[in-house]
């Protein structure tokens, strides 16, 4: 079994992750969106996907049970933490209070800007589809799913899981991470399952042009190639066109944030 000493660590430096999506805003600052224009348009579309990730479904009754870590922290006169304070040894020796308050004043952000976060996230799909048909949706995901385990772990380790309502607040925190984490998977099939179906098609078709060889007479070969194009056409992956693939891929995105919203009770 790991010492708890150990898991104390690893959770901190996971939850450590959680500041990539802040852009160098300190603890308690509010994530600026104008402030990301610095930032390259694929960057931008990866920080606030993941940040989306990360919040999205947050149960309301759980940036209560970390109120009191924040006001905790704004009142404690603790050194603000910059971006680059969370790449660095330093981070090993931060406080839980301060990694949770954090994550917290991510949630509030997220929930309130929302709206504002996704039509940026589609503004950049189109404008820069070429960057963003490359980015994939299920790493994005991935990542989350570890930053979002890691702000669990945190939570059951600091003093707000005395609160009668926090097991029910983190089991469902939880929930909705293992709900992120299967419609990944079930993306992944997906995927899988359209490049299977793809290679099989290229097969058909080489298999039939030998039997068309073979057999001249018997076949018909206007026929064999109406079919094998039908084929084509019905498994077609979506983007055949960068702009078709970026927006393939912002909606795969969207529909995450839709499906963990609407686990919210």
């Amino acid at each position: 079994m790991i010492p708890r000493t150990i898991t104390l660590f690893r959770t901190r430096f996971l939850l450590a992750v959680l500041a990539l999506v802040v852009w160098a805003a300190p603890v308690g600052a509010a994530v600026d969106l104008e402030a990301m224009d610095e930032l390259t348009p694929g960057e931008q579309y990866r920080q606030l996907s993941l940040l989306m990730l990360v919040t999205s479904g947050t149960d309301p009754a759980l940036l209560e049970l970390l109120r009191p870590i924040e006001e905790r922290q704004a009142g404690s006169g603790a050194p603000e933490l910059a971006l680059d304070d969370y790449v660095t040894p330093l981070i090993r020796i931060v406080d839980q209070d301060t990694l949770l308050a954090s994550a917290a004043g991510l949630f509030r952000y997220a929930r309130e800007n929302s709206q504002a976060i996704q039509e940026r996230l589609t503004a950049i799909a189109r404008e820069h589809p070429i960057l963003i048909s490359m980015l994939d949706v299920n790493e994005m995901a991935a990542d989350a799913i570890i930053i979002r385990n890691a702000i669990a772990d945190s939570i059951e380790y600091s003093d707000v899981i005395d609160d009668p309502a926090a097991g029910e607040r983190l089991q469902a925190f939880r929930g909705q991470t293992i709900y992120l984490r299967n419609m990944m998977e079930y993306n992944i099939f997906q995927e899988e399952l359209a490049s299977i179906t793809n290679e099989a098609i290229l097969d058909l078709g080489g298999r039939l042009d030998a039997y068309q060889r073979m057999f001249e007479d018997d076949v018909d070969p206007d026929l064999i190639k109406r079919r094998v194009e039908s084929a084509e056409i019905m498994n077609q992956q979506t983007g055949s066109r960068y702009e078709d693939q970026a927006m393939a891929r912002n909606a795969e995105l969207l529909m995450m944030l839709i499906l963990m919203e609407s686990q919210v009770r």
